[in-house]
């Protein structure tokens, strides 16, 4: 499942990612440029602006208007229970957050000179992001991340 997020979301594009989800995410292009990448890439589009959302629909593209004033966590989970996307459609931490490229598994001795002592000495696995160049691993900014994610994914325990 593909995804198209406008300016307005950069957190919820983040968090898509984090999912696994393959997001499209520019702070800076225009609704006509948005509503293009969608239709080239099958995607659904996150919008909290309405008329782009319904020039969307009018092309029959899939697109989600998001409410502006609910919190991340809300909207994650609103757009997760709607789409009826379910656990096992997740990929989580396979994407690189900043630039959406698949991450590749590196081993630990790759990373031994490159990573913080302290970082090599607490972990086991990491990934590297051929794209942007960034090494990632389950820190203790995870237990945050886990925390977080629970909540977003609490309708898919019931």
């Amino acid at each position: 499942m593909k995804f198209v997020v406008d300016g307005m979301h950069g957190k919820v594009a983040k968090w898509l990612r984090l999912l696994g989800f393959d997001v499209f995410y520019s702070a800076t292009i225009s609704d006509e440029e948005l509503i293009d990448v969608t239709q080239k890439n099958r995607a659904i589009l996150i919008t909290s602006d309405e008329e782009l959302y319904y020039k969307a629909i009018k092309l029959n593209l899939q697109a989600f208007l998001l409410k502006v004033k609910r919190k991340k966590l809300l909207l994650l989970n609103e757009i997760l229970k709607t789409l009826n996307i379910s656990y096992d459609e997740l990929n989580i931490g396979s994407r690189c957050i900043i630039c959406n490229t698949q991450l590749v598994k590196i081993e630990k001795e790759k990373v031994v000179n490159i990573l913080p002592k302290k970082v090599i000495e607490k972990n086991s696995e990491f990934w590297y992001c051929e794209k942007c160049n960034k090494y990632y691993w389950y820190g203790s900014h995870w237990k945050n991340i886990e925390k977080e994610l629970k909540q977003i994914l609490n309708y898919v325990n019931r």
